[in-house]
């Protein structure tokens, strides 16, 4: 009865473990992360930028499909027989010679001897009084192995170019989802913390409004100050706090925004760990501007060079039909149960030639659709060098507008932030109004709010011009 016991409880034990392991699992977990640890997480783990990875694995495994068609191909066959009827071959009896001519019933196989002519006299092929030679058996099995090999085909000369071409542009596609996504994260991460950063005004500024309110209520029982002015601070002790609730929900939904770019679950806590300002102060403005603009450096602009370069290989492909194509093939069957007259061979060798000739004009037409084609990749192309060209431009006054005024927002806080600051004493020394005091702290919030829309606004700015340059 112990050992039983024993079972059990080592059971149960090993399930508990599995259990508790699978629950530490599912745990929530904290990630703090810099921005440029935030965007390496993203390509990591984004579903697009995973996407963009099997899409290269794809096409490694499409230039193998690819190359193979011209490597050899084998293929067995195997087939099953039945004949109901099965066909025979009689000799009628014909003058020969001096040969007697004999047919084993069982084999079909024939034997000559050597007989007397006599005058007027002749000798027949006697097949045994007529017996019927089968050409089959009635069950049969045949195995069949065929090897064919291309030797040349201009269409596989060229699709084996494009399919290198095809990966190539895979490749600038899986880049252009990588910096799209780091401009995306960058954005995003920005913003959050320029939400938390809002936050934490409104809740210091709302501590000094519930201490000032606390403060003037006391003065308004000792019949210092009026009710108006006690109503006034708490109107905007009211406002404060209805703004701290929406900004808490615009920064929760901005973290879920950033969750789902970076590929995190929701459950699962994210710590930023930079600091606005200091990624704002990363932009060096007389560099960015001096910096040329490469228009073969943008991955838009790479994408339609190698999109040209696959419209010239259609163009070649479809100029290719009018060549021939060259095939070799052997073929080996196998009979299982073959009959005493098999006409097939066993081993075939033989080389084909397919030459196009005539199509009424359809190869011709098909060609010069491939190059009207082309010439709308290439229109497009210049098209769109012309547009970058121009989004450079305004990158760099988007930039250079967005500096200035995260400048003088800058400057704008300082100021608004002491003249609340003195406004607020005097109003405690009874000097200046609750109007006044709430006259300024809205337009030291709006200064605020000023600020941290322009910081947005220039990191957003370099964003854009970095990823022209495909600089992220």
């Amino acid at each position: 009865m112990k050992i039983p016991t024993l079972n059990l409880v080592t059971a149960f034990l090993v399930c508990a473990m599995q259990l508790a392991a699978l629950a530490q699992n599912n745990q929530p977990v904290t990630a703090s992360l810099s921005l440029k640890q935030a965007q390496d997480y993203a390509v990591k783990n984004n579903a697009n930028s995973r996407n963009s990875t099997i899409d290269m694995e794809l096409a490694k495994k499409k230039i193998w499909e690819t190359t193979a068609i011209g490597l050899p191909q084998i293929n067995a066959q195997a087939n099953y027989q039945h004949l109901f009827v099965i066909p025979e071959m009689k000799f009628p009896n014909t003058v020969l010679s001096d040969k007697h001519v004999e047919f084993d019933k069982n084999t079909g196989l024939g034997t000559t001897s050597s007989v007397a002519l006599n005058s007027g006299e002749n000798i027949y092929m006697n097949n045994i009084a007529g017996t019927p030679i089968q050409l089959g058996v009635p069950n049969n099995t045949t195995l069949d192995i065929t090897v064919t090999q291309l030797i040349f085909s201009g269409e596989y000369i060229v699709g084996l170019q494009a399919t290198k071409v095809f990966y190539e542009m895979t490749d600038q596609n899986r880049q252009k989802t990588e910096i799209d996504l780091k401009e995306s994260v960058a954005n995003t991460y920005a913003m959050a913390l320029s939400f938390e950063q809002t936050r934490d005004i409104l809740s210091k500024t709302l501590a000094n409004t519930e201490k000032t309110l606390s403060d003037m209520k006391q003065m308004f029982q000792q019949g210092l100050i009026e009710n108006t002015d006690v109503d006034q601070i708490e109107l905007i002790t009211l406002n404060l706090k209805n703004g701290l609730s929406s900004m808490n929900r615009q920064i929760e939904a901005t973290y879920d925004l950033l969750k789902f770019q970076l590929g995190m679950p929701f459950a699962d806590e994210l710590v930023l760990t930079d600091n606005l300002e200091a990624i704002a102060a990363t932009v060096d403005l007389e560099a960015l501007i001096a910096t040329p603009f490469n228009i073969n450096n943008n991955l838009d602009y790479q994408i339609l060079t190698t999109s040209e370069i696959i419209g010239n290989l259609n163009l070649k492909r479809e100029k290719s039909t009018y060549l021939p194509n060259l095939a070799a093939v052997y073929r080996h069957q196998e009979k299982v149960n073959a009959p005493a007259f098999d006409f097939n061979p066993k081993d075939v060798f033989g080389i084909s030639m397919n030459i196009p000739i005539f199509s009424s004009g359809s190869r011709n037409v098909k060609v010069q659709q491939r190059k009207l084609d082309l010439q709308k990749i290439t229109n497009t192309k210049e098209n769109v060098a012309n547009g970058l060209q121009l989004q450079y431009v305004n990158a760099k006054n988007e930039l250079t507008t967005a500096y200035e005024k995260y400048l003088n927002d800058k400057k704008n806080i300082e100021l608004t932030k002491r003249i609340y600051d003195k406004t607020l004493v005097k109003f405690n020394e009874g000097i200046a109004t609750s109007r006044e005091i709430t006259d300024n702290l809205a337009q030291y919030l709006t200064a605020q709010s000023n600020m941290y829309n322009a910081m947005l606004s220039l990191i957003s700015a370099k964003n854009k011009l970095d990823k022209l340059n495909n600089n992220l």
